[in-house]
């Protein structure tokens, strides 16, 4: 099956890190995300070859028009250096699905042949009884993309599962959801600190990791979660100290939503410092 031999790329390419900031503070071009929907990639009998569409959380404080372009990665590494030609000559390009989006299709006849030349030539494409195993668990395709503001660009990576259906259906992404910025009323004075609460559809069997960012101020931690190691119930705001001085333009926040199985949301606010 050709898509089996797909998968053991993949495979090879399981836990690649990215080259994106892990930092809070947005005041320059940043991809903060990129969402998956589905989230996952299922190959099931009855269901065709699987597709999903890519969509990444672009941010450019200046408000410049910004662009995403992706391909799947075609170079077997484990872990790609940030100058990887991906988009480029070790990526396929993906078809846009708009400005910051596109769809990646595993019956893409590119993809494909890639896959079948690979296995020609004897290469990681080798569908044993280890790649339905593999497959079972859940392996990893390396994803590329190169955002664009103006003269400036940036290139990181993400990666999708591709499994088979053995462990049930595809997850799917979190609900939408708010941030509540101290008490809701959008202007914040000059050194306060406030909640950022993000508020999210009440579900107790749900995990979720948050990740906080704003183009001002500081913000005590980048990550909360719902629950912690041991499985108990934690708050998950985290606090914002607004800048010393007010500002001229309301200040940007961006929070993104994790449930650790590859479902991303995400939702953004601003409020006014004076």
């Amino acid at each position: 099956m050709r898509i089996l031999l797909l998968a053991g790329l993949s495979a090879l390419a399981a836990g690649c890190p990215s080259n994106l900031e892990e930092q809070s503070h947005v005041s320059k071009l940043r991809v903060l995300a990129v969402r998956a929907d589905p989230p996952e990639l299922v190959i099931s009998p009855d269901a065709g070859v699987p597709a999903t569409t890519l969509t990444a959380l672009a941010v450019e404080p200046s408000d410049a028009s910004v662009s995403v372009a992706f391909a799947l990665c075609t170079e077997i590494t484990s872990a790609p250096t940030p100058t990887l030609p991906c988009p480029g000559n070790a990526g396929i390009e993906l078809p846009p699905a708009g400005p910051d989006s596109a769809r990646l299709d595993l019956s893409d006849p590119r993809i494909v042949d890639f896959a079948l030349q690979s296995q020609l030539d004897g290469g990681a494409f080798d569908a044993g009884s280890g790649l339905q195993e593999a497959l079972d668990q859940g392996v990893s395709l390396l994803v590329g993309f190169t955002a664009r503001a103006g003269a400036n660009s940036l290139d990181g990576f993400a990666t999708i599962t591709l499994r088979s259906g053995a462990r049930g259906p595809a997850d799917v992404n979190p609900p939408a959801f708010a941030l509540e910025i101290g008490d809701g009323g959008g202007v914040v004075a000059p050194k306060a600190v406030v909640h950022l609460q993000p508020v999210v559809p009440d579900d107790p069997a749900k995990t979720y990791g948050f990740s906080f960012f704003s183009t001002a101020g500081s913000i005590s931690s980048l990550r909360s979660t719902n629950r912690t190691a041991t499985g108990q119930l934690a708050p998950t705001w985290v606090e914002w100290t607004a800048p010393a001085a007010a500002q001229a333009d309301p200040v940007r926040f961006w929070v993104v939503l994790r449930d650790g199985r590859g479902g991303v949301s995400w939702t953004d606010s601003s409020v006014e410092v004076r």
